[in-house]
């Protein structure tokens, strides 16, 4: 049966195989991820006369790409897409090609040494509740026949339109398009300030710990010596502190070369009806976003590169999976480019930039109480420390639990820094945290339900938590600890008429009279409108 519910005749039909060269890329592909396991392998067993388990691994990746090659096909007919694969349990795959939204492309080093390219065909909103198995993804075929299946599979988004000249370039872009972004290699100084390179270095180590020799003589390398003696001759608690910084420059450099490999030849391209993001130097991808799913953009601040005014920027558009980073529209880049482009992909700079309503004081306290909560624990810690090891701890204690206490409060102050919203644009702009702070700019059209909650101690203080539910990017974008009288206010500006069932409207103090303008990207009148419901109680 097809995705509509009609019976696909398949007899007879032409099916495709994957390219040929898939056996030598596969392999390799495969070969490269377990060789942390070779190594290992080699290592502790470099007095052996037979190395069977070795042979036994390379003969299992072999027999797997060929199995993978002889079992999977695919059909492009005028209706439907079909994909199947399998050897003893059998998996189909079929695509009504006008739900087809877009056809996105990914090459490693392998892949492009050997000029074939995985595709991968996506439907939009559906995508996000798919499991490997329910995708429809080719790895891997000729790279020359790409462009060609790209343009065919999507040929029916022109006839969508058919008002507008096929020719049109203003509306579907040239091949190249215009470039909105492009990768700097300046860019990489954010990478020091981010955990990229904490995770690189603590899996070189895992790696490392399970070979215990490398790791003794890594160790006692003639630099490492002498800078573990130097730092140890320093005395506590410089020892430790010089340390840290030690791990805090390897991770850097780790993290740097990692996320230049990851994002090296980004570029941001705007082609019309898509946003085609393309990125990566050993392992490229290419993704078209198509604009009529966009519900706007999430501006990312982690507190470490905000510091030295750095940012991130992810779209908010249906059928996208939560916390994938695949289709980030800019990875960490200097604020500046963070919020031109941002810009540029809503159609306006008021919602990026404009100052946030503040919330009440008790939305203060809260931050204030709720970030000390850590600093708390960390004091009980201490205490039981002191009971139970005397005064040889009052050094350590005097050193770190006045400094940790300054670094808690900062960051709750900071917290109610990045603490607000507003509604401009036809659209809800939220922001709250501080170490990993984000503005959210969400189209109005794009929300489908409300929900209001509160907990006791909210009641008391008279706030509550608003959540905005939409079919796009995390499901719900939330605003923190808001004045309670206002908040089904703020739900009739964005959705208008839905406080009508309780016989009145509930009107939003800020926005008074005041008209709305309608943002040109994220509020376009072509997109679809999604049946709208109140979630949650009212607050008598």
């Amino acid at each position: 049966m097809s995705g509509n519910g009609t019976k696909l005749d398949l007899e007879g039909v032409q099916w495709r195989r994957l390219s040929w060269r898939m056996l030598l890329v596969d392999p390799l592909g495969m070969l490269t991820r377990l060789s942390p396991l070779f190594l290992i392998s080699l290592w502790l067993g470099t007095n052996r006369d037979n190395y069977w388990f070795e042979f036994s691994i390379f003969a299992l990746v072999m027999l797997a790409a060929l199995t993978r090659w002889i079992s999977t096909s695919y059909y492009v007919g005028p209706t439907h897409i079909v994909l199947r694969r399998g050897l003893f349990s059998r998996n189909q795959v079929r695509i009504a090609r006008e739900r087809i939204r877009s056809v996105d492309t990914e090459s490693d080093l392998y892949h492009r040494l050997l000029r074939v390219s995985i595709v991968e065909v996506g439907t939009g909103q559906q995508d996000a509740s798919k499991d490997e198995q329910g995708r429809f993804r080719l790895d891997a075929i000729a790279s020359s026949e790409v462009e060609p299946l790209r343009e065919d599979l999507l040929s029916h988004m022109r006839a969508e339109h058919p008002e507008l000249d096929l020719a049109d370039e203003e509306l579907w872009g040239s091949r190249f398009g215009e470039d909105i972004a492009r990768w700097k290699i300046t860019w990489a100084r954010f990478a020091p300030f981010s955990f990229i390179g904490f995770g690189v270095l603590f899996s070189l180590w895992l790696i490392t710990l399970q070979m215990g020799d490398m790791q003794s003589r890594l160790l006692e390398l003639g630099p490492v010596v002498s800078t573990r003696q130097w730092l140890t001759d320093l005395g506590q608690p410089w020892t430790i502190l010089g340390e840290a910084i030690a791990v805090w420059l390897v991770a850097s450099f780790l993290g740097m070369l990692t996320y230049a490999i990851r994002y090296g030849k980004y570029a941001l391209t705007d082609r019309g009806r898509v946003l085609f993001v393309q990125n990566g130097i050993l392992r490229r991808k290419h993704i078209a976003l198509d604009k009529l799913r966009l519900r706007g953009v999430e501006v990312h601040a982690p507190l470490l590169p905000r510091l030295i005014g750095g940012g991130r920027l992810d779209p908010i558009m249906t059928g996208t999976k939560r916390g994938n980073k695949a289709s980030t529209l800019l990875p960490l880049a200097p604020r500046k480019d963070v919020h031109r482009v941002a810009t540029r992909i809503i159609g306006t700079s008021a919602p990026v930039d404009v100052p946030l309503r503040r919330h009440p004081a008790a939305a203060r306290r809260r931050r204030i109480t709720r970030g000390l909560f850590p600093f708390w624990y960390l004091l009980a810690f201490a205490i039981l420390m002191r009971l139970d090891l005397g005064s040889q701890v009052d050094k350590w204690i005097a050193w770190f639990i006045i400094p940790a206490f300054v670094v808690f409060l900062l960051l709750a102050f900071d917290r109610i820094r990045n603490l607000g919203h507003t509604v401009t644009f036809r659209s809800l702009v939220t922001s709250h945290g501080s170490l990993s702070a984000k503005r959210s700019i969400l189209s109005g059209r794009g929300i489908i339900g409300w929900r209001v909650s509160q907990t006791p101690f909210q009641r008391w203080a008279g706030v509550a938590n608003v959540a905005a539910a939409t079919p796009a990017g995390q499901g719900s974008y939330n605003i923190l600890d808001m004045r309670d009288t206002e908040a089904w206010g703020l739900a009739e500006v964005l959705t208008p008429g839905i406080t009508a069932e309780w016989g009145t409207i509930v009107r939003y103090p800020e926005c008074g009279g005041r008209p709305q303008v309608s943002s040109p990207a994220i509020d376009d009148p072509s997109l679809p409108t999604f049946p709208r419901k109140a979630r949650g109680r009212r607050r008598a």
